[in-house]
Protein backbone atom coordinates (compact mmCIF):
# COMPACT_ATOMS: atom_id res chain seq x y z
CA UNK A 1 0.00 0.00 0.00
CA UNK A 2 1.60 3.10 -1.02
CA UNK A 3 2.05 5.50 2.02
CA UNK A 4 1.15 9.40 1.61
CA UNK A 5 5.25 11.33 2.15
CA UNK A 6 3.08 14.25 3.80
CA UNK A 7 1.46 11.76 6.32
CA UNK A 8 4.88 9.49 6.56
CA UNK A 9 6.42 13.40 7.29
CA UNK A 10 4.56 13.86 10.03
CA UNK A 11 4.21 10.85 11.52
CA UNK A 12 8.00 11.29 12.09
CA UNK A 13 7.70 14.24 13.17
CA UNK A 14 5.06 13.66 15.92
CA UNK A 15 6.84 10.44 16.90
CA UNK A 16 9.96 12.59 18.03
CA UNK A 17 7.50 15.50 19.40
CA UNK A 18 5.89 12.85 21.16
CA UNK A 19 9.44 11.45 22.71
CA UNK A 20 10.71 14.78 23.54
CA UNK A 21 7.60 15.41 25.70
CA UNK A 22 8.14 12.49 27.55
CA UNK A 23 11.95 13.46 28.23
CA UNK A 24 10.91 16.94 29.32
CA UNK A 25 7.24 17.39 29.91
CA UNK A 26 8.06 21.85 30.30
CA UNK A 27 8.51 21.37 26.53
CA UNK A 28 5.36 20.35 25.66
CA UNK A 29 3.92 23.99 24.23
CA UNK A 30 6.64 23.91 22.00
CA UNK A 31 7.07 20.12 20.97
CA UNK A 32 3.83 18.49 21.52
CA UNK A 33 1.39 21.24 20.82
CA UNK A 34 2.19 21.50 16.80
CA UNK A 35 1.17 17.65 16.98
CA UNK A 36 -2.20 18.47 17.73
CA UNK A 37 -2.49 21.13 14.81
CA UNK A 38 -1.42 18.69 12.96
CA UNK A 39 -4.06 15.90 14.14
CA UNK A 40 -7.20 18.30 13.90
CA UNK A 41 -5.98 19.11 10.15
CA UNK A 42 -5.76 15.62 9.47
CA UNK A 43 -8.33 13.24 8.68
CA UNK A 44 -8.45 12.03 12.47
CA UNK A 45 -9.57 15.48 13.48
CA UNK A 46 -12.53 15.17 10.74
CA UNK A 47 -13.02 12.22 13.07
CA UNK A 48 -12.97 14.14 15.93
CA UNK A 49 -15.08 16.94 14.48
CA UNK A 50 -17.94 14.15 13.45
CA UNK A 51 -18.05 12.47 16.62
CA UNK A 52 -19.07 16.05 19.05
CA UNK A 53 -21.69 16.51 16.60
CA UNK A 54 -23.19 13.14 17.08
CA UNK A 55 -24.22 14.84 20.68
CA UNK A 56 -27.28 16.79 20.22
CA UNK A 57 -26.30 19.51 23.31
CA UNK A 58 -23.18 19.95 21.29
CA UNK A 59 -25.12 20.55 18.26
CA UNK A 60 -27.50 22.90 20.16
CA UNK A 61 -24.63 24.80 21.55
CA UNK A 62 -22.70 25.34 17.98
CA UNK A 63 -25.57 26.41 16.13
CA UNK A 64 -26.06 29.38 18.39
CA UNK A 65 -22.12 29.78 18.81
CA UNK A 66 -22.64 30.07 21.94
CA UNK A 67 -20.11 32.47 23.91
CA UNK A 68 -20.87 34.77 26.70
CA UNK A 69 -18.77 37.65 28.08
CA UNK A 70 -16.29 36.33 30.61
CA UNK A 71 -15.29 38.69 33.60
CA UNK A 72 -11.78 39.94 33.97
CA UNK A 73 -9.68 38.69 36.47
CA UNK A 74 -10.75 41.80 39.14
CA UNK A 75 -14.29 40.14 39.16
CA UNK A 76 -13.31 36.70 39.51
CA UNK A 77 -11.58 37.58 42.39
CA UNK A 78 -14.15 39.67 44.24
CA UNK A 79 -17.24 36.69 43.57
CA UNK A 80 -17.72 34.69 46.68
CA UNK A 81 -15.78 32.12 48.33
CA UNK A 82 -16.00 28.26 46.90
CA UNK A 83 -17.62 29.72 42.89
CA UNK A 84 -16.63 29.09 40.22
CA UNK A 85 -15.43 32.05 39.10
CA UNK A 86 -13.48 32.78 42.37
CA UNK A 87 -11.82 29.27 42.23
CA UNK A 88 -10.80 29.47 38.93
CA UNK A 89 -8.65 32.37 39.51
CA UNK A 90 -7.17 31.88 42.82
CA UNK A 91 -6.40 29.05 40.18
CA UNK A 92 -3.98 31.23 38.31
CA UNK A 93 -3.10 33.60 40.73
CA UNK A 94 -1.40 30.53 42.65
CA UNK A 95 0.42 29.53 39.80
CA UNK A 96 1.53 33.12 38.83
CA UNK A 97 -0.58 32.30 34.97
CA UNK A 98 -3.20 34.30 33.04
CA UNK A 99 -5.83 32.52 32.07
CA UNK A 100 -6.79 32.53 27.93
CA UNK A 101 -8.95 34.83 26.50
CA UNK A 102 -12.70 34.15 25.59
CA UNK A 103 -13.58 32.17 22.08
CA UNK A 104 -13.52 34.47 19.57
CA UNK A 105 -16.11 33.33 16.86
CA UNK A 106 -15.70 34.23 13.76
CA UNK A 107 -17.54 33.30 10.06
CA UNK A 108 -15.20 31.34 8.97
CA UNK A 109 -15.46 28.23 11.76
CA UNK A 110 -18.16 25.11 11.00
CA UNK A 111 -19.86 23.64 13.59
CA UNK A 112 -17.14 20.91 14.57
CA UNK A 113 -14.33 23.62 14.60
CA UNK A 114 -16.63 26.34 17.20
CA UNK A 115 -16.68 23.54 19.32
CA UNK A 116 -13.12 22.21 19.13
CA UNK A 117 -11.88 26.04 19.82
CA UNK A 118 -14.61 26.20 23.05
CA UNK A 119 -12.82 23.29 24.06
CA UNK A 120 -9.56 24.33 24.26
CA UNK A 121 -10.69 28.02 25.82
CA UNK A 122 -12.74 26.14 28.47
CA UNK A 123 -9.77 23.68 29.35
CA UNK A 124 -8.61 25.39 32.40
CA UNK A 125 -12.41 25.38 33.57
CA UNK A 126 -12.01 21.62 33.51
CA UNK A 127 -8.97 21.93 35.17
CA UNK A 128 -10.50 23.75 38.00
CA UNK A 129 -13.83 21.54 38.19
CA UNK A 130 -11.99 18.31 37.85
CA UNK A 131 -9.65 19.82 40.67
CA UNK A 132 -6.51 18.31 38.18
CA UNK A 133 -3.40 19.90 39.48
CA UNK A 134 -0.71 21.17 36.32
CA UNK A 135 2.05 18.25 36.15
CA UNK A 136 1.81 15.23 34.14
CA UNK A 137 0.23 13.05 36.25
CA UNK A 138 -3.27 15.94 36.05
CA UNK A 139 -2.04 16.72 32.29
CA UNK A 140 -2.83 12.93 31.75
CA UNK A 141 -5.86 12.36 33.78
CA UNK A 142 -6.88 15.47 30.99
CA UNK A 143 -5.95 13.74 28.49
CA UNK A 144 -7.52 10.35 28.62
CA UNK A 145 -10.76 11.97 29.55
CA UNK A 146 -10.38 13.90 26.21
CA UNK A 147 -9.75 10.72 23.90
CA UNK A 148 -12.27 8.26 26.16
CA UNK A 149 -15.08 10.83 26.06
CA UNK A 150 -14.29 13.10 23.21
CA UNK A 151 -12.90 11.12 20.62
CA UNK A 152 -9.57 13.44 20.36
CA UNK A 153 -7.41 11.67 18.17
CA UNK A 154 -5.02 14.75 19.17
CA UNK A 155 -5.40 13.76 23.45
CA UNK A 156 -4.85 10.49 22.71
CA UNK A 157 -1.55 11.29 21.01
CA UNK A 158 -0.67 13.60 24.05
CA UNK A 159 -1.80 11.24 26.16
CA UNK A 160 1.23 8.66 24.55
CA UNK A 161 3.98 11.24 26.21
CA UNK A 162 2.56 11.17 29.62
CA UNK A 163 2.44 7.45 29.48
CA UNK A 164 5.98 6.98 28.09
CA UNK A 165 7.27 9.64 30.99
CA UNK A 166 5.76 7.88 33.61
CA UNK A 167 7.63 4.09 31.96
CA UNK A 168 10.86 5.98 31.72
CA UNK A 169 10.59 7.65 35.40
CA UNK A 170 9.79 4.92 37.78
CA UNK A 171 9.17 7.77 40.53
CA UNK A 172 6.20 9.32 38.91
CA UNK A 173 4.66 6.25 37.81
CA UNK A 174 2.00 5.48 39.87
CA UNK A 175 0.30 8.39 40.09
CA UNK A 176 0.68 9.15 36.43
CA UNK A 177 -1.04 6.04 36.25
CA UNK A 178 -3.75 6.61 38.95
CA UNK A 179 -4.18 10.04 36.73
CA UNK A 180 -5.02 8.32 33.71
CA UNK A 181 -7.90 5.68 35.70
CA UNK A 182 -9.13 8.65 36.86
CA UNK A 183 -9.55 10.51 33.59
CA UNK A 184 -11.00 7.20 32.29
CA UNK A 185 -13.80 7.24 35.42
CA UNK A 186 -14.36 11.04 34.62
CA UNK A 187 -15.47 10.17 31.02
CA UNK A 188 -17.49 7.14 31.91
CA UNK A 189 -19.71 9.50 34.29
CA UNK A 190 -19.68 12.82 32.30
CA UNK A 191 -19.51 11.71 28.88
CA UNK A 192 -19.48 15.09 26.52
CA UNK A 193 -21.69 16.63 28.78
CA UNK A 194 -18.83 18.90 29.95
CA UNK A 195 -18.35 20.47 26.65
CA UNK A 196 -22.27 21.60 26.73
CA UNK A 197 -21.64 23.34 30.03
CA UNK A 198 -23.00 27.07 30.08
CA UNK A 199 -19.86 28.58 32.53
CA UNK A 200 -20.77 31.78 31.62
CA UNK A 201 -23.96 31.46 33.21
CA UNK A 202 -23.06 30.57 36.53
CA UNK A 203 -19.44 31.70 37.27
CA UNK A 204 -21.07 33.57 41.15
CA UNK A 205 -22.38 29.81 41.90
CA UNK A 206 -21.08 27.41 44.09
CA UNK A 207 -18.12 24.95 42.29
CA UNK A 208 -19.92 22.07 44.40
CA UNK A 209 -22.95 23.36 42.32
CA UNK A 210 -21.48 22.60 38.90
CA UNK A 211 -20.07 18.73 40.04
CA UNK A 212 -23.60 18.05 40.90
CA UNK A 213 -24.46 18.78 37.25
CA UNK A 214 -21.76 16.81 36.13
CA UNK A 215 -23.18 14.37 39.15
CA UNK A 216 -18.81 14.16 39.70
CA UNK A 217 -19.12 14.74 43.46
CA UNK A 218 -18.99 11.23 45.09
CA UNK A 219 -16.23 10.45 42.18
CA UNK A 220 -13.70 13.10 43.24
CA UNK A 221 -13.38 11.48 46.49
CA UNK A 222 -12.04 8.78 44.92
CA UNK A 223 -9.10 11.81 43.35
CA UNK A 224 -5.37 10.70 43.39
CA UNK A 225 -5.38 14.20 43.82
CA UNK A 226 -6.37 15.29 47.16
CA UNK A 227 -4.54 18.42 47.81
CA UNK A 228 -5.62 19.90 44.79
CA UNK A 229 -9.47 19.31 45.59
CA UNK A 230 -9.02 20.79 48.93
CA UNK A 231 -7.54 23.80 47.24
CA UNK A 232 -10.39 23.97 44.72
CA UNK A 233 -13.42 23.54 46.77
Amino acid sequence: MKIDPKLRRHALQSAVALLETARNPASVVVHALPVLKMVDESALGKITRSCLLEDPELRELAAVRYQREWPDPVEMRAMPEGSLGRLHQDRFDRLGLHALPPLEINDGLDDGAYLQKRRLTTHDIHHTVFALPISVAGEAAGASYYAAALNEFGSGAILSAWMFHAMENPQESRLIWEGVRFGLDLAAQVGKRLLAMRWEEGWSEPITVWRDRLGITDLLHSTPFPEELERLS
